[in-house]
């Protein structure tokens, strides 16, 4: 089963958000916060190559191919880890095609932060485990919802608590 990037950044933020993106059910193109997101990676860092597609799991913000880092920009930080989940797997893909990509930094400008992303055996192990995980996710019916802190900012708040 192939995922993209989205799917593993899903995995660690809501498994039922991952189930439901899987099976079609897409109600970001309408939220202002998914809107506001990509407003924020068109806007931010004009100087740089933008969305670098690669293969089919995603597209790259932008990337410094000769020095290994790629780059990703975020509107905020997703719970759990899934950020670095995201791009540990472009990281994997990357390499896994002989393309050396040493790590990612994961751009936050509203919050004027940056998050460093290694690329080594751990995050190898780490993306391997994720892959498992979302096959587990995906192919048994959808997870019960569950309220958190940051579902009322969710695209799919609507579909699981209407």
């Amino acid at each position: 089963m192939r995922f993209i990037g989205k799917e593993l950044n899903y995995l660690h933020v809501c498994r039922r958000k991952l189930w439901l993106f899987r099976h079609g059910i897409r109600p970001e193109p309408e939220n202002e916060l998914v809107q506001l997101g990509m407003l924020l990676g068109e806007s931010s860092f004009r100087r740089n190559e933008k969305e670098i597609a690669i293969g089919e799991i995603g597209v790259l913000d932008w990337a410094d191919f000769k020095d290994g880092v790629i780059h990703e920009t975020k509107h905020g930080v997703s719970p759990g880890g899934g950020d670095e989940a995201q791009v540990r797997y472009y990281l994997a893909f990357l390499n896994g095609r002989g393309i050396p990509a040493r790590e990612a930094v994961i751009h936050y400008p509203l919050r004027r932060d940056t998050v460093t992303v290694p690329w080594n055996d751990e995050a190898a192990e780490m993306v391997d485990a994720d892959l498992v995980s979302c096959e587990l996710v995906v192919s048994f019916p959808p997870p019960a919802a569950e309220r958190k802190p940051y579902c009322k900012r969710c695209a799919y708040e609507e579909v699981c608590f209407a």
